[in-house]
C-alpha cells in the first residue's frame, strides 16, 4: 500500500515503522506545519490519521474529497459522522477509539461476560482506565466504548457517570473513572463487584506497537470497501 500518514505524532512514527517493517510503503506525512489536502493525496491508496479532535473532522473531508479510504484513530468527532456518510459514496472510512487486536478481542471478552453477568442482580460493575499524563481526553475513547458494550448488555445500567462522584451515585449509573500519571500507555479496567467476590478483566498495553499494527490490518481490510466501518468489521 502507499500510506498517508495524517499526524506525525507518537502514533504516526509507530504506524510509519510498523509499514515499513512490513513492506508498506509511506507515501507523505503531514503534520501541523504540512497540512493534508484533497490534490496531495492524489498518489496514495489509503490515509492512516491519528492527530486531534478538532482538526480531525477536516482531514476525514480532505480525503472524502480525494476518494481516498481513510482509518481514523482520533476520537471526539463521531458527532459529525453522519454528515460524512452522505458523502461516502467512492471510498471507506474505518474508525475505532482502540486499533489494538487484542483490545477488541478483549472487547468480545467483556461483552461475554455481561451476559453471564447480567443475570447474576448481585454484581455492580465499574471501569477504570488508566493513561500517561500528557493524554488530552478522559475519559478514555477504549473506555467509553467499553461503557457503551456493557450498557448495551446490563438492564440495571442506563447511563456513564464519568470521573469522581460526589456523593452517593445514581444505581442506574455505570461509572467510568481515569487515572493520569507518568508514562502509562494505556490500562483499561472491566470489573463486576459482589458482597461475596470481585472479578476482574484487565487489558494493558505495553506499548504503542499493537496500536500501529491494528491500525495497518484495517487499512489493508478497508481497501476497496466503500462506506463507514469500525474495528468489528474487520475478522481477527
Amino acid at each position: 500500500m502507499r500510506i498517508a500518514l495524517i499526524g506525525y505524532g507518537k502514533m504516526g512514527r509507530e504506524v510509519e515503522t510498523a509499514a515499513k517493517a512490513h513492506g508498506e510503503t509511506i507515501a507523505c506525512i503531514f503534520d501541523s506545519k504540512n497540512l493534508v489536502t484533497s490534490a496531495a493525496l492524489r498518489d496514495v491508496d489509503v490515509c492512516i490519521e491519528f492527530t486531534r479532535p478538532d482538526v480531525a473532522l477536516a482531514n476525514i473531508q480532505a480525503a472524502v474529497d480525494a476518494k481516498k479510504d481513510i482509518v481514523v484513530g482520533t476520537t471526539g468527532w463521531h458527532d459529525h459522522l453522519s454528515i460524512l456518510q452522505a458523502k461516502l459514496h467512492d471510498s471507506g472510512l474505518l474508525y475505532s477509539s482502540n486499533f489494538s487486536l487484542g483490545m477488541n478481542v478483549f472487547q468480545g471478552i467483556v461483552v461475554r461476560a455481561a451476559e453471564l453477568i447480567g443475570k447474576l442482580p448481585d454484581y455492580d460493575p465499574y471501569i477504570h482506565e488508566a493513561h500517561h499524563r500528557q493524554k488530552a481526553d478522559s475519559p478514555s475513547g477504549t473506555a467509553l466504548t467499553l461503557a457503551h458494550l456493557l450498557l448495551e448488555k446490563l438492564e440495571a445500567k442506563t447511563h456513564v457517570l464519568p470521573g469522581n462522584a460526589r456523593g452517593k451515585i445514581d444505581p442506574e449509573a455505570l461509572q467510568v473513572v481515569s487515572t493520569r500519571a507518568g508514562f502509562i500507555t494505556g490500562t483499561h479496567t472491566v470489573a463486576f463487584d459482589s458482597e461475596a467476590d470481585l472479578i476482574e478483566l484487565r487489558h494493558v498495553a505495553k506499548n504503542r506497537r499493537g496500536f500501529a499494527l491494528g491500525a495497518l490490518t484495517a487499512a489493508r481490510w478497508l481497501r476497496g470497501r466503500k462506506g463507514v466501518f469500525t474495528m468489528d468489521d474487520v475478522p481477527l
